[in-house]
């Protein structure tokens, strides 16, 4: 199989539901019994995480947004970011594929910390989202299991 090559653009489903779910926790806050000041700073960290997640995974305009992707016959991934930077990285188990979302678990070489990628059918075409879903099903599953 070659490599597939997935490029991201700005998804706005993802933008509503991202919106909505914040929008929806700041609306329970105000039933509790808390003091003013910690709804208000509870409020105002999540304007700032709505805003990051915006940027990082909806709308793909932070530096560190993942624009691209490149699956290999290897199983290795490389992701772009928008800052022009390249960094390969390994597919993890927990990747999660469904029909109308997929979210690839990916941890970077070399480094601690693991990254998500969130990608709805709005933010790739048809074709890819597809092949992509094929992939991390059967080409990608079969080579977990292989391994273990």
């Amino acid at each position: 199989m070659p490599d597939l090559f997935i490029h991201l653009q700005p998804s706005h489903r993802l933008v509503t539901i991202l919106s909505l779910a914040h929008l929806i926790t700041a609306g329970f806050l105000w039933p509790l019994e808390l003091p003013m000041e910690v709804k208000i700073a509870i409020v105002v960290l999540l304007i700032i995480s709505l805003h990051y997640y915006l940027r990082k995974d909806a709308l793909l305009s932070a530096n560190d947004a993942v624009i691209a992707l490149q699956l290999k016959e290897d199983m290795c991934c490389i992701v772009t970011m928008r800052s022009g930077q390249s960094i390969a990285c390994r597919i993890l188990g927990s990747t999660f594929v469904v029909p109308y979302l997929t979210v690839m678990n990916l941890q970077p070489e070399g480094k601690f910390f693991m990254r998500s990628v969130v990608i709805l059918p709005d933010s790739i075409k048809e074709e890819e989202f597809r092949r992509l879903r094929v992939w991390l099903r059967w080409k990608w599953k079969q080579d977990q299991e292989a391994g273990q």
